[in-house]
């Protein structure tokens, strides 16, 4: 027997759907949205996805598991859930976890803990694991499922539709004949992993004529610290060379084009790592392993001549080898397919 899945893309975090909208594609699963505002972002940047939205889908619980029997999510499963299908519609539903990004975040306040406490996970690869291993999670994980980067060969397989909205939509607003550099800050998230409230008034104001910024802002930043975040907006709409994005969810069709990246402990600096360009990172104490694949600035004076340095044949090694670490070799998308499926079983 076939098994019937869906996705969910649950609460306002709408960049997340950039995670489970290509898993949904890849899995011909249904995506249930909750809130309008990511019903209609998901309908405008993933039509290859059936979108449902569900603004209360806590209710429909009995319905879910009528209709499916494994569910995934990018956020953290509550351990009660499976008992709650079990009791009360005699129902043994499968629950996945997805992860929305690799990065080198969750060490001093273990965000990658609750990994311990889901049904089932799926993994990008070995670096994953490493790092489950070393906080001392990994014993505790019995159903996985290694699913390499399903999302640049989501790009891929759709790169024209994707690359013709990245242009409509962002790249048309900038001379394309000067250098794109990208700025993709974190979220202040436990670890106060950020540098956007400390960094990013510097790096707009050093904005030179002869260099276009993308700043691609995680939606938290707004969400979580309004008053900080909407001054710094601000100052980027009086650049003419920059522009802000919020709501554009698709990470590769921009970096697939832009020069150079500048971040902190982004997942985006790993998504970068593909494209062996150089990397660049604001001043941090809390160095993991990306930042061994780029340059650490070392102060936030005096940025962009410090960009115009060629990237070493040393450090293009060692972004290639980070990257076959993190997400493995290319899978085909019936070998993903399989893999989880067979995690199910």
């Amino acid at each position: 027997m076939t098994l019937r899945c869906a996705a969910f893309n649950t609460g306002p975090d709408f960049h997340l759907l950039d995670h489970i909208a290509p898993l949904s594609s890849l899995m011909n699963m249904p995506l249930y949205t909750t809130e309008e505002k990511n019903s209609k972002l998901a309908l405008h940047y993933y039509p290859q996805v059936e979108i449902r939205y569900e603004p209360d889908l806590e209710f429909k619980l009995k319905n879910l598991s009528e209709e499916f029997d494994a569910l995934f999510e990018c956020k953290y499963w509550a351990p009660h859930l499976s008992s709650l299908f079990r009791q009360l519609y005699k129902k043994e539903m499968h629950l996945v976890f997805c992860p929305h990004g690799q990065s080198d975040k969750g060490f001093k306040a273990p965000l990658l803990a609750p990994y311990a406490q889901q049904d089932a996970v799926l993994l990008y690869g070995d670096l994953l694991i490493e790092m489950l291993k070393e906080l001392g999670i990994w014993t505790s994980i019995s159903r996985y499922a290694i699913v390499g980067n399903y999302r640049l060969q989501f790009y891929k397989k759709h790169q024209a539709f994707y690359d013709a909205l990245a242009e409509k939509e962002i790249f048309s607003r900038l001379d394309q004949k000067k250098p794109t550099l990208l700025y993709a800050p974190t979220w202040m998230d436990a670890d106060r992993s950020t540098s956007f409230f400390d960094c990013g008034r510097s790096i707009i104001d050093q904005l030179p004529s002869h260099w276009n910024l993308i700043l691609k802002l995680h939606p938290l930043l707004e969400q979580r610290d309004p008053s900080r975040y909407y001054p710094l907006e601000s100052l980027v709409e009086s650049k003419p060379n920059a522009v802000l994005i919020t709501e554009f969810p698709p990470v590769y069709p921009l970096l697939s084009r832009v020069d150079a990246y500048l971040g902190d402990s982004s997942s985006v600096g790993y998504d970068f790592l593909k494209f062996q360009k150089p990397l660049f990172f604001f001043p941090t104490k809390n160095l993991g392993r990306i930042h061994s694949c780029g340059t650490v600035l070392s102060s936030i004076e005096n940025i962009f001549p410090a960009l115009e340095k060629q990237i070493s044949p040393s450090i293009q090694k060692k972004q290639r080898d980070l990257y076959d670490f993190s997400f493995g070799p290319p899978l085909s998308e019936e070998t993903i397919r399989q893999r989880i499926f067979a995690l199910l079983a």
